[in-house]
């Protein structure tokens, strides 16, 4: 049986065999995500969500729609621009700084889902480690609903 593979050249002057991937080794890998579309644009604002967090003044009007939704652990929900607004006027009340660092990050469909570690310097003097989960919808390129999952009572007063 003659062999059927190309020989090609290499530098030296030496024949190498230059083999052909097999058809299901070919299939079997997966597929380069496309840069372009609308999972990179979800990603990239996955990246500002992260970015931004650490920020002393958070861009509200760039991230978010007018009638968005936000949903806390403690059942406290929202409503639009200046009901975030609100509800960033009371965290601010609530800690003296908070270093944010993203664990795990996920972007499907219309959807961000962020997993985080919190160091809370709360303003009674405890420093509070915090894990959070934020699912965020995202429509026309900012976030239209969230929702957060925490344990309330790490941020309670003393009892």
């Amino acid at each position: 049986m003659a062999n059927t593979k190309k020989k090609s050249a290499s530098k030296g002057g030496k024949k190498t065999r230059k083999a052909k991937p097999s058809r299901a080794r070919a299939a079997s890998k997966p597929k380069a995500r496309a840069k372009s579309g609308s999972g990179s644009t979800l990603e990239a604002l996955a990246r500002t969500i992260v970015r931004v967090t650490s920020l002393p003044t958070f861009p509200l009007r760039e991230l978010y729609t007018e009638d968005c939704v936000s949903e806390e652990a403690t059942g406290d929900v929202a409503r639009g621009i200046a009901g975030l607004e609100e509800k960033l006027a009371r965290w601010e009340q609530m800690q003296a700084g908070t270093k944010w660092k993203p664990r795990n990050v996920w972007c499907k469909g219309n959807t961000i889902c962020i997993e985080w570690d919190a160091t809370v310097q709360l303003r009674d003097g405890r420093t509070v480690a915090l894990r959070e989960i934020g699912v965020h919808e995202i429509r026309g390129g900012k976030i239209a609903a969230e929702r957060f999952y925490y344990n309330p009572m790490q941020l309670a007063p003393p009892q």
